[in-house]
């Protein structure tokens, strides 16, 4: 990155020359070369004293001297000039670059860390540090994230002073900016807001004494700063949502069992064997996710079945539909209404309730038929005694290409032979 940045300038440099001097010597060379020539054919001839001659040399001399000035003025002023708004193009990019990561966290922590990180890229900055205050709003701002070179020995020398900078920020709403004298460093504390728990500051130390931060230096924090307070405020919210989702599963699973109390608990031991069977087929995060909710709640259509009709096979066909509606209308689980729909779909087509085959039904369906069936064969419910474990492992392996997806109940099969799967 370091040499890339050295040839570009290298680059940047000679074509800045080659435009500034073009524009000196057709500007300025050329018209003196002509003024020189006029003089030396038309006028020198015509004068006769030595002081007018020396005279008008002088004069001659005088405006090459300041034309060449002017062109080095000039080459200055735009190279300046051309360099800032290289840094400024520069700045603009990695905010560009830095909103996408704080979009794609998930969580406060890293949403924190990506911010100051940036923070003393985007300014050459000592320290950066995240000061977050808690809900109760008598409570102190607390150090929550650091980034830099020697921060933390950074933060005892300052620590007072930024604390009291980004209280007085969260206070107004405003930046807080303290140019440092002598051997004192700048600071830079502007505030994160938001109607929720992340109310705090990112406080910027410069990395030497006494020199004030650049304008395009602050306006880059700025923008930081909003981008770092929309991602918190976005965190918050999907932690908010993440455990509303997990305790109305725990509601509506409690609901199931007292529902169908011959067959309690089942819905959860299901869980742990696909949450196990997902993870030795490789399932990635997200997918492991959405099996687990739906192996809690693929039995959730029973719920929209009298109680007394649950020994009858032809009410019970209803409830994969049925579950399936309920949860599809909810925005948080319609990635897993699919797999409660098609968890009774058998491998060979002869399932319900769409008579789905092989690769149609979703890998997360196919995984909670075999640990379903599983656990059916093996719990003792009101209406019949579990089936002993070596019995319930010779029926999916006779289903293997019917009922079950051979891979699947492989995969199954070899977890009950290590021992990590079990009827217990």
């Amino acid at each position: 990155m370091k040499e890339y940045a050295q040839h570009r300038n290298s680059i940047f440099s000679q074509r800045l020359d080659r435009t500034t001097f073009t524009a000196y010597f057709l500007g300025a060379v050329v018209p003196l070369a002509a003024l020189t020539f006029v003089v030396q054919r038309y006028v020198m001839p015509t004068i006769a004293a030595t002081g007018q001659v020396l005279a008008l040399v002088a004069l001659v001399s005088s405006v090459a001297i300041l034309s060449l000035l002017s062109f080095l003025v000039l080459r200055k002023t735009t190279r300046s000039t051309l360099e800032r708004i290289d840094r400024d193009n520069r700045r603009l990019s990695a905010l560009l670059s830095i909103s996408t990561t704080l979009t794609a966290s998930e969580h406060a922590s890293d949403i924190a860390a990506t911010a100051v990180s940036c923070a003393v890229e985007l300014t050459g900055a000592q320290a950066a540090y995240l000061l977050i205050r808690s809900k109760d709003p008598e409570a102190p701002a607390e150090r929550f994230e650091s980034a830099g070179t020697d921060f933390d020995q950074l933060f005892q020398s300052t620590g007072g002073r930024l604390t009291e900078l980004a209280e007085l920020t969260m206070s107004n709403g405003k930046p807080a900016i303290k140019n440092g004298t002598g051997n004192s460093r700048s600071i830079v504390v502007l505030p994160l807001t938001g109607e929720s728990a992340w109310l705090g500051a990112l406080a910027v130390v410069h990395a030497k004494s006494a020199v004030p931060f650049e304008d395009g230096q602050i306006n880059a924090l700025s923008t930081l700063a909003g981008l770092t307070s929309v991602a918190m405020r976005n965190a918050d919210l999907r932690d908010a949502q993440r455990n509303f989702f997990s305790h109305m599963t725990d509601i509506l699973v409690s609901a199931l069992d007292a529902h169908l109390d011959y067959h309690t608990g089942h819905g959860s031991r299901v869980a742990q064997h696909a949450n196990r069977l997902g993870r030795a087929l490789d399932l990635d995060e997200k997918r492991l996710q959405n099996l687990h909710f739906a192996s809690l709640l693929h039995d959730v259509g029973m719920l929209k079945i009298d109680k007394s009709t649950h020994k009858s096979e032809k009410a019970c066909t209803k409830h994969a539909e049925l579950g399936y509606r309920m949860l599809a209308r909810i925005r948080l689980w319609e990635d897993v209404a699919p797999i409660v729909h098609h968890h009774h779909e058998w491998y060979d087509g002869t399932g319900y309730p769409e008579g789905l085959a092989g690769n149609d039904i979703p890998l997360e369906s196919r995984i909670i038929t075999v640990c379903d069936s599983f656990d059916s064969m093996t719990s003792n419910t009101s209406y019949k005694v579990a089936m002993p474990l070596e019995a319930a492992v010779e029926e999916i392996r006779n289903g293997m290409g019917t009922q079950f997806d051979p891979m699947v109940a492989e995969a199954f099969l070899n977890l009950v032979e290590q021992g990590a799967i079990s009827d217990q």
